[in-house]
């Protein structure tokens, strides 16, 4: 049996699946061994899952085997996939509820659209009163899947509403999700929420602060999402002991009604680096570098659609410090998204507030450029911007247009580096600029977005030395990092974390937990980075 008493943190995941998926990609995990495994070296305790058959062809095909996996691992819990009996393809509620009963079944998933029915009165009370009487957890996927959501926030409220003592869990939640939802999580005290793709700055903090941690859950969408990025976001929060053994399994125990298992899934790290990230302790044995991120307005909360809080220069800096970050190569949010003369002032600012703290992109939009030798002995040496972010999804220009050359062609002679996020010629054009350019060294942002980017981009790595591969997304792909290393090697993958519209602490998990070596992990944290910081040659600047 866990001890619940010692001092260590307790983990039960509210967010995991066992069973094949219609697509995937080879590196990628699905089956109960690998599940417990990765479970295992995240030291994660338990789960609780759902079987992706259950959700994609048939609760009738995917609810028995999910209940038979569980039944064989005492860490594994089962969750069963439902939907309305109006059609005869399930039971009737009460009777589906005598049957979770049967098999020991507390939680009940919906998926309302891809299952094709609404959330509401006629529909659904039937199941949900059924739900509530019995004090069952149902969980709804709340993620957005192109322009489709699988339940709205309005199908939302009616059934917080409705059914009072039902206790609602959103799975999948967005980053961008905060001035919808905090409200609604301020007056329905039956809602529910897990972090797993909700990886909003500092959003724990906030949440504490707001309503208390008793609604608040671990959740990691495993086998997609890294594990270990779900529980260094609870590890590195800068909120009470208390607070984090109710998040990270006290409040699923809870709502479950269970206990924890005589034999759980969790083991002992192998490394330092994730030795120190169970603790939520910064690595301090070694310069951990964030490649990617970004600032906005001094004293900024948000920008754009994100709300994100204590987003400025001085508090990236203080939360990346928690993680033994040093040195922050950051782009401002308004450089890059409107106007690149006033977001390079907050650039340069930080850099003047925070000196070797912050290294700074220069954006650049050339439309607005009226002598380009000007404005580069300005942002590169006079000002000591180091880095060049040109950015296709705001300024819509190819990057291998000739309107970028001269920067390219300084950016060369002085062995600059430049952050590219994803284009919609991307690889034709990083191909063009790695080859007329090989003395800048090319960060591919968001390289681990998803298989099909991480295989593109790391094809274009195999091709020229100078593309590397920068890592941070939201999807925290588990296997992604070990893929890029196994086919570049650790030298040519890079840590960023996009703080603050994400939180910095989920993307330094996804690396320190990574089934990778221990040499191989400070590749990536910081001596890559480092290795580039120190290329660059500009008039009367030096990068230690």
């Amino acid at each position: 049996m866990v001890d619940v008493t010692e001092d260590r943190i307790c983990y039960f995941d509210c967010y995991a699946a066992i069973g094949p998926l219609p697509q995937r990609d080879p590196w990628s995990i699905w089956s109960a061994e690998q599940i417990l495994a990765a479970l295992r070296r995240c030291y994660i305790d338990a789960a609780l899952v759902y079987s992706p058959l259950a959700h994609a062809v048939h609760p009738q095909v995917g609810n028995p085997l999910i209940s038979e996996i569980c039944a064989k691992e005492p860490c594994l819990y089962p969750c069963w996939v439902g939907m309305p009996a109006a059609t005869g393809e399930v039971s009737p509620p009460k009777k589906f509820v005598a049957e979770m009963d049967q098999a020991g079944v507390n939680a009940l998933k919906l998926f309302p659209r891809y299952h094709t029915y609404p959330v509401d009165s006629l529909h659904t009370r039937e199941l949900l009163e059924a739900l509530e009487d019995a004090g069952k957890l149902v969980i709804f996927d709340a993620g957005q899947y192109g322009d489709a959501v699988q339940i709205s926030w309005p199908e939302i409220a009616w059934v917080c509403e409705a059914f009072p003592h039902l206790h609602v869990l959103l799975h999948g939640v967005r980053w961008e999700a905060t001035r919808t939802l905090a409200p609604m999580m301020d007056r329905y005290e039956n809602l529910y929420i897990e972090f797993s793709n909700y990886q909003g700055n500092r959003m724990l903090e906030f949440y504490c602060q707001r309503i208390g941690s008793n609604r608040l859950l671990f959740g990691s969408e495993l086998p997609a999402k890294s594990p270990g990025a779900a529980r260094s976001y609870i590890d590195y929060a800068e909120i009470s002991a208390e607070e984090k053994k109710a998040i990270a399994g006290g409040n699923l125990l809870r709502l479950l009604n269970a206990a924890w298992p005589e034999k759980t899934a969790a083991e002992f790290p192998a490394d330092a680096i994730s030795g120190r990230a169970l603790q939520g302790l910064p690595i301090d044995d070694m310069e951990v570098i964030d490649a990617h991120a970004h600032i906005v307005q001094k004293g900024g909360r948000g920008a754009a659609m994100v709300a994100m809080n204590e987003a400025d220069a001085e508090a990236v800096v203080r939360r990346n410090r928690r993680l033994g970050v040093q040195r922050t190569c950051v782009s401002a949010w308004t450089a890059i998204w409107s106007d690149h003369e006033l977001g390079n002032r907050d650039t340069l600012q930080a850099m003047k507030e925070l000196p070797g703290e912050i290294v700074g992109y220069a954006a650049i939009n050339p439309l607005y450029v009226q002598d380009w030798q000007q404005t580069l002995v300005y942002y590169h040496q006079l000002c000591g911007f180091t880095g060049m972010k040109p950015y296709y999804p705001r300024w819509r220009i190819p990057y291998n247009d000739p309107l970028f050359d001269p920067w390219y062609e300084y950016g060369n002679r002085h062995h600059l580096f430049c952050l590219l996020h994803a284009s919609d010629n991307f690889t034709v054009e990083v191909r063009d600029l790695a080859a007329r350019f090989p003395d800048i060294n090319f960060l591919l942002a968001h390289s681990g977005a998803s298989w099909t980017a991480a295989r593109s981009q790391t094809a274009l790595a195999k091709e020229f030395p100078n593309v590397f591969l920068e890592i941070t997304y939201t999807s925290v792909l588990e296997g992604v990092i070990e893929y890029m290393v196994h086919e570049v090697g650790s030298e040519r993958v890079l840590y960023g974390s996009d703080a603050p519209m994400r939180d910095p602490c989920p993307q330094f998990g996804w690396v320190a937990f990574a089934d990778l070596s221990e040499e191989e992990k400070r590749n990536i944290l910081g001596r890559n980075m480092a290795r580039i910081l120190a290329r660059v040659q500009l008039p009367g600047h030096s990068q230690r």
